[in-house]
């Protein structure tokens, strides 16, 4: 409770949604990225509408796969925005990704985690079932 009362204090009421633009921007693509790379991965494993369990993993963890591709960046994107603490520095999402990207690059600044987000939605796929 502390926390929030110096949160509010210092940073006023808009610091308890920062770094919400990047999931607020990325959520309808993560989400129909997802959708669409689901049901073409079970077409992809099986031109008969009925999947095993096993397929039904495999089409689920093929999406993941191809979800994370957008939901790694969104997710770096809005941990950064929220690791601010509300000084005069702080920087907006574009500043966030400029810097992202002239620092470290696509690969190691941009898509830093994919791996671990293709691991946490196949893990996330199983637990489900």
């Amino acid at each position: 409770m502390d926390i929030l009362v110096q949160t509010l204090r210092k940073e006023g009421f808009s610091a308890l949604y920062k770094g919400m633009a990047s999931p607020l921007l990325g959520i309808a693509g993560v989400n129909s990225l997802l959708f669409a790379s689901y049901g073409i991965s079970r077409r992809l494993i099986s031109p008969f509408p009925q999947l095993s369990l096993k397929e039904t993993a495999l089409a689920g963890s093929m999406a993941g796969a191809a979800n994370a591709i957008l939901a790694s960046p969104v997710e770096m994107f809005k941990v950064r925005m929220q690791g601010q603490y509300g000084a005069a520095t702080d920087k907006r999402l574009r500043e966030v990704v400029r810097d992202m990207w002239k620092q470290w690059g696509f690969r190691q600044g941009i898509m830093r985690g994919y791996w671990v987000s293709v691991v946490f939605h196949d893990a996330w796929q199983k637990i489900e079932r």
